[in-house]
């Protein structure tokens, strides 16, 4: 009987956290993922200059918490991924922070400086746990 009501206090308070979390949306953090597949023929150097400059003018876009851009980490299991070189994720205060980012002239520069090396993009926006305080 004690185990039967651990569970319940467990399942009812995964309930409650989950819908705490979904009806803070409005102020939660959005993780941005953006996943590059590059052009045959641009180099490492290229790339490791791609990355330095993207977190450098990404990272100052009002909104914006964090910024990483780096190579693919793995590809060896059935469920990984496989056809993209290069990873940005860019963490948002809130879901309003795409609509600054998107436009934003510093993010416009770096698809300037960099989409022609670009042979594919595609971009994931989800919420995280955590709010944009």
């Amino acid at each position: 009987m004690r185990t039967i009501i651990i569970a319940i206090m467990i399942i009812a308070t995964l309930f409650i956290s989950a819908s705490v979390s979904f009806a803070e949306e409005e102020n939660a953090n959005v993780y941005h993922v953006v996943l590059i597949d590059i052009k045959d023929g641009v180099s490492a150097e290229q790339i490791q200059e791609m990355a330095i400059v993207g977190k450098t003018l990404l990272g100052k876009i009002p909104g914006v918490l964090e910024v990483s851009i780096n190579k693919k980490a793995r590809e060896d299991r059935s469920v990984h991924i496989k056809d993209y070189d290069i990873g940005v994720l860019v963490k948002w205060k809130n879901n309003k922070t795409g609509d600054i980012y998107a436009p934003h002239v510093l993010h416009q520069t770096f698809l300037k400086l960099y989409k022609n090396t670009f042979k594919s993009i595609r971009v994931i926006d989800f919420y995280g746990n955590e709010t944009g305080k």
